[in-house]
C-alpha cells in the first residue's frame, strides 16, 4: 500500500537525457543561490517571520495542489489519439514492474504528463506540509546550541537548501508541464 501511495514520485525515475538537468541541476543551482543570499544579518529570523519568505509563498503554493489535480483530470480524459503515441526519440522510458517482471515502457504523451503533473501535486502537498514545519519548528532549531553554535546555522541552512531544492524542483516541472501541455502537445508527431 506504501508502494502505491508513493507512485507520483516514480516520475523522479523516467530515464531521458534533459529530464535530470530539470529535475536536478536546475534546482539545485538556484537553490544554492538562494541559500546563499539568504544568509545575511539576521537571515534566521527574517526567514521565520509571519512576513517573511516562506509564509509569503506558503500562500500562493497552498492553491497549487488544486490547479495540477485539475491538470491531471484534463489529462486523464482528452480526446486526441494521438497523445497515445510513444513520444518521439530520444523517448523517455521508465522501469515498471508488472506481473513481477521489471519492464521497460516507453513514455505516451499522456502517460508522461501524467507522472509529471501526479508528481507536481504530491510535491506541492510535500512542500505545503514542510513549509508548515519550517515554520513552526525552524525557530526552535535556529536556538538550539550545538557544536559552539554552528551547528543550529548549519541544520538551519540545510533546511533552507532543502526547502528552495523543493520550490524550485517544483516551478521548474511546472514549467516544463506547461511547455508540454502548450506546445509540444499540438505538434504533430
Amino acid at each position: 500500500m506504501l508502494n502505491q501511495m508513493l507512485q507520483p514520485l516514480s516520475y523522479l525515475a523516467i530515464r531521458h537525457p534533459q529530464k535530470w538537468k530539470v529535475d536536478w541541476l536546475f534546482p539545485v543551482i538556484i537553490a544554492l543561490i538562494c541559500t546563499a543570499f539568504s544568509i545575511g544579518e539576521g537571515w534566521i529570523a527574517d526567514i521565520y517571520r509571519s512576513s517573511g519568505p516562506v509564509s509569503l509563498l506558503l500562500g500562493f503554493y497552498s492553491c497549487l495542489p488544486g490547479f495540477y489535480i485539475a491538470a491531471l483530470a484534463a489529462i486523464a480524459t482528452f480526446g486526441r489519439n494521438d497523445i497515445d503515441n510513444v513520444l518521439p526519440e530520444p523517448t523517455p522510458t521508465v522501469k515498471l514492474i508488472t506481473r513481477g517482471e521489471i519492464v521497460l515502457v516507453k513514455l505516451t504523451r499522456r502517460r508522461f504528463l501524467a507522472m509529471l503533473f501526479a508528481f507536481l501535486t504530491c510535491e506541492s502537498i510535500a512542500l505545503v506540509l514542510y513549509s508548515v514545519l519550517f515554520l513552526s519548528y525552524g525557530p526552535v532549531s535556529a536556538g538550539v546550541e550545538f557544536w559552539g553554535g554552528v551547528g543550529s546555522k548549519i541544520l538551519v541552512l540545510g533546511m533552507t537548501f532543502i526547502y528552495y531544492t523543493l520550490l524550485m524542483q517544483m516551478l521548474a516541472a511546472t514549467f516544463w508541464g506547461l511547455y508540454y501541455l502548450g506546445f509540444k502537445l499540438h505538434e504533430p508527431q
